[in-house]
């Protein structure tokens, strides 16, 4: 899935089944990092655009994109001022970053922008929604420079503040094997050739044990997707 971390690795596998690219679209990966994502987009071959406000990301997507000879135009931009023009994209994806902006409603504001009408949201954010020791959850707060966590009905809210129509959500990382991992994460960060063996050997006792816990109410992540109506 192009990442070392077993958290990306499970998001990013319901994104791409969520988003469902197509080749005649045009894509938005909005705070795409080093691209990973984007790519393993574009690589279904939908045309996509990856925005991040760093520098060394979007020079390290690039190198990434030449290197995979995989398509992809990132640029440097701000999320909460998308360099592009209304109506512009078929779908926008934005994983594990809406928590991080100061103004998320802006955010989806800007994206709700770029959308055409009938264009989709799909995005990932955190949520901590099941039991978790106060001093692990201040401990992932400042860590990850969290701003916010989200629930079902604050995201619901949140699009809808923004004249985004929800379509669907559900809780990831919900699983006692998923779970237990991301709190030995928080606790012990490093090294990182650890974390990177766990993600690619574990993968599929991760995607099983998450289908075995899909009922549950509750994750540490939430997925969402809406819709731009006319």
């Amino acid at each position: 899935m192009g990442t070392g971390s077993f958290v990306r690795r499970l998001e990013w596998c319901r994104m791409l089944e969520w988003l469902s690219p197509r080749k005649d679209e045009r894509i938005l990966d909005v705070a795409c990092g080093m691209g990973e994502l984007s790519l393993l987009i574009a690589r279904r071959g939908a045309e996509v655009f990856g925005l991040d406000m760093s520098e060394a990301a979007i020079e390290a997507a690039e190198r990434l994109s030449r290197k995979a000879k995989i398509p992809c135009k990132f640029r440097v931009g701000d999320a909460q001022k998308l360099p592009y023009p209304d109506g512009y994209f078929d779908k926008i994806v934005c994983s594990s970053s809406l928590e991080h902006f100061e103004d998320d409603s802006l955010a989806l504001r800007e994206m709700r922008r770029v959308l055409k009408d009938g264009g989709r949201v799909v995005l990932t954010a955190d949520s901590f929604t099941i039991p978790i020791k106060a001093e692990l959850e201040e401990r992932h707060r400042r860590k990850c420079s969290v701003i916010h966590y989200y629930t079902r009905e604050s995201m619901e809210a949140s699009f809808r503040n923004c004249n985004l129509g929800i379509c669907r959500s559900d809780y990831l990382i919900k699983s006692s094997l998923a779970s237990f991992f991301l709190k030995q994460w928080i606790k012990y960060p490093g090294p990182a050739v650890f974390w990177i063996t766990v993600a690619f050997c574990g993968y599929p006792l991760f995607i099983v044990s998450e289908k075995l816990a899909g009922g549950r109410e509750g994750g540490y992540t939430l997925i969402a997707e809406a819709v731009k109506s006319g």
